[in-house]
Order: structure tokens, then C-alpha cells, then sequence
């Protein structure tokens, strides 16, 4: 439809992605927070330190206390705590059993956030618990649309956030919580609790989620093509693999800003008060920067001008983006690190979901 497409009620499309690009780095003229938009229910929803609902100096001033707290290798630590639980999926694997991944990486997420808050695992049924935790991100994460949720809609992701908090302030008072918890590390850097609860909150949906969601599907696409065997003997194949396969999911398939003030940029004419709708999953499938752009290539090397666009850019890059990266980096090489092939036993596709998933995916290692 083109690079800039206007759609009446709900703003400008932007399919362009070095337009997308000047947008999202320039942070004084294209805001994430106003009337209407995604950040007024996220702010509702999170409260005010959910750093996708701010701009400017505030924005940059949180961030910058977090550089340390969010650092590659505090979140390297974190997970190499898990060790166990990524050991535990190999040996599955290798005795021929089928692992439904979908449900491993909802149960691991779910690790992972307790971890995060502080917040001990019940010792009876931890895993039912983990998977109850991310039930509730994803009834927030509904409620966080394009357009105001109804009101079911938002009600349940009120009550998803009231229970989140409650975990957040649990670890945040907590004298005992992990050193290396997050909400211990964002205590003892000085934010205060709600500031901690925005932060907390933004990393688990936005990063926790979203990996848990993109993993299976990168999988299957490594199954899928048929590509696996051989990349298995191809040194340092991963971080490509990932790459790519987070080009062709896209986890996060669109982001908002709104003009601040009347603007020129890249001959587009932009008027304040304008709306923009940038889809990710286009801006990764441009053919100016991924010829082939419905090809599923590891070994593509990525044009620098749209390298990991889909974690955004500017002010706003993703934080959680070492986590991520590491956290899919690990799963696959757990997964890959046996004898046998992977094969898809059975899948389901995930509906009414607001990110693109596997509702299941069972897969084993082939004798």
C-alpha cells in the first residue's frame, strides 16, 4: 500500500522504514504519551514509570539510572541461575520424550519474573504458579491495544496488574530478596516503589513476553525449512539465526508516536496532532533492505540502516534487549546441543492473541 498510508480514525501508517527510523530517534518531535494513545492506558494500567509512556528528560533520566541495573551481565547472571532448568529440557529431549515448548517457555518466563520480583516460588505446583503469572501478563497485555479496551477487556487487565504489584511490593520490601533480583538491584539503586513497578512491569511485557512468544516460532521455522542440519555445523550460527528469525516473526508488530509540533521529514509533511502507526512487521520485510523478504535466511546479513528495528530505536531501544537476546541465545543452544534432530510433532496456532503465537508446539529430538 505504500510507505505512508493514512487511515481516517485511526492515523498514518508507516511502512517506510527509514521514515520509521527518523521518527522513532527523534524523541522531542514524535512522543509516545497523549491523549488517546497506547501510553494513556498504559500509564492507567502501570502507572506513571513505565518508560513506554514517557518522553524526554524524565524518560532519559530513568533510563540512565538503569544502565547499570539492566547491564548484559546482570542478565547473563540471571539466567545462568536457570541453568538447571534449560539442563533439564536436554535430558527430556534425549530420552525421546515430547516437550510441548510453548508450555517449557511459559513455565521458564514464569521463573524468570518471580526471579526478577524477588518473590520465591511456592514449593507446591512452582511450575502451575509460573504459568499463572504469565496468564496474567498476557490479560494485561490484552488490554493494551491500539484503540481503548472495553470494559471486560480492561478489567481484567486491572486485576492482572493489581496482582502483579502485589508480587512487586512483596519483593520490593522484602528484607531477604535475592541481591541479584531485579527489584532488589532497583531498590538499592534508588527508585522508589512505583518507579520499580513501572520498570518491573515494562520488562516482563514487553521482554519476558514477547521472547516467550518469538522462540517457538523461530523454531519451527528452523524446522520447518529444514535448515537445522546444516547450520548445526556452521560455528557461531545462532546470534544469525536469531536475527533472522526475529526479522520474520517480528514479536512486537507495531509501535505509536504523535507530533509534538508541525514538521517536515523525508518530504512528508507532518502536522501536530498526527498519528502514527509504524508496523515493525512491515519495516521487516522491506525489499530495499531484505531482498527476498519472505525468504527465511540465517546467514542473511542484515542491512546496518534496519539492524534490530524490530526492538525499536533511539530514546527508546528496547531494555530488555541484552536479556532477550541471551535468553533465546541459551533455549536454542539447549535445544540444537543433542544428537538428534528436531522434529515438529504437533502444533496449534494461537487466536485473539496480541502477539502472534503458538497457542502449542510439541516438538522431540528424531532418533
Amino acid at each position: 500500500m505504500g510507505g505512508v498510508v493514512r487511515v481516517p480514525g485511526l492515523g498514518t501508517i508507516v511502512n517506510d522504514p527509514m521514515l520509521a527510523h527518523e521518527i522513532l530517534v527523534d524523541d522531542s518531535t514524535f512522543i509516545k504519551n497523549s491523549e488517546g494513545s497506547l501510553s494513556e492506558t498504559m500509564t492507567a494500567l502501570l502507572g506513571a514509570f513505565a518508560l513506554g509512556n514517557m518522553d524526554g528528560a524524565p524518560h532519559r533520566g530513568l533510563r540512565e539510572r538503569l544502565r547499570d541495573v539492566l547491564s548484559p551481565a546482570h542478565s547473563l547472571a540471571l539466567l545462568e541461575s536457570h541453568r538447571p532448568t534449560f539442563e533439564s529440557l536436554r535430558r527430556l529431549l534425549d530420552s525421546g520424550l515430547s516437550v510441548d515448548l510453548v508450555d517449557w517457555m511459559r513455565v521458564l518466563s514464569g521463573r524468570l519474573t518471580f526471579d526478577m520480583l524477588g518473590v520465591p516460588l511456592p514449593p507446591t505446583n512452582p511450575d502451575d504458579a509460573c504459568r499463572e503469572i504469565v496468564r496474567l501478563g498476557e490479560d494485561i497485555a490484552a488490554g493494551l491495544d491500539f484503540r481503548r479496551p472495553g470494559a471486560v477487556k480492561l478489567a481484567r487487565a486491572q486485576a492482572g496488574c493489581t496482582r502483579l504489584a502485589e508480587y512487586a511490593r512483596e519483593g520490593y520490601e522484602s528484607p531477604t530478596s535475592s541481591p541479584v533480583s531485579l527489584v532488589r538491584r532497583l531498590r538499592d539503586a534508588g527508585l522508589s516503589f512505583d518507579e520499580a513497578k513501572g520498570v518491573l512491569s515494562l520488562v516482563f511485557l514487553a521482554g519476558t513476553l514477547t521472547t516467550a512468544a518469538a522462540l517457538p516460532r523461530i523454531v519451527a521455522l528452523l524446522v520447518d525449512s529444514k535448515l537445522l542440519p546444516s547450520l548445526r555445523k556452521t560455528t557461531g550460527w545462532v546470534p544469525g539465526a536469531i536475527a533472522e528469525g526475529l526479522r520474520y516473526v517480528a514479536p512486537v508488530p507495531a509501535t505509536m508516536r504523535t507530533a509534538l509540533r508541525d514538521a517536515t521529514l523525508l518530504g512528508h509533511r507532518i502536522a501536530r496532532g498526527d498519528k502514527f502507526v509504524i508496523l515493525t512487521c512491515n519495516l521487516a520485510r522491506d525489499r530495499h533492505l531484505f531482498p527476498r523478504p519472505d525468504r527465511f535466511d540465517p546467514a542473511r546479513v542484515h542491512d546496518r540502516r534496519a539492524r534490530n528495528l524490530w526492538y525499536g530505536a533511539g530514546p527508546h531501544f528496547c531494555l530488555g534487549f541484552a536479556l532477550a537476546q541471551q535468553q533465546l541465545q541459551l533455549v536454542l543452544e539447549t535445544l540444537t546441543d543433542g544428537t538428534g534432530e528436531l522434529e515438529i510433532v504437533s502444533r496449534e496456532f494461537g487466536r485473539r492473541t496480541i502477539v502472534p503465537s503458538y497457542r502449542s508446539l510439541v516438538i522431540r529430538a528424531a532418533a
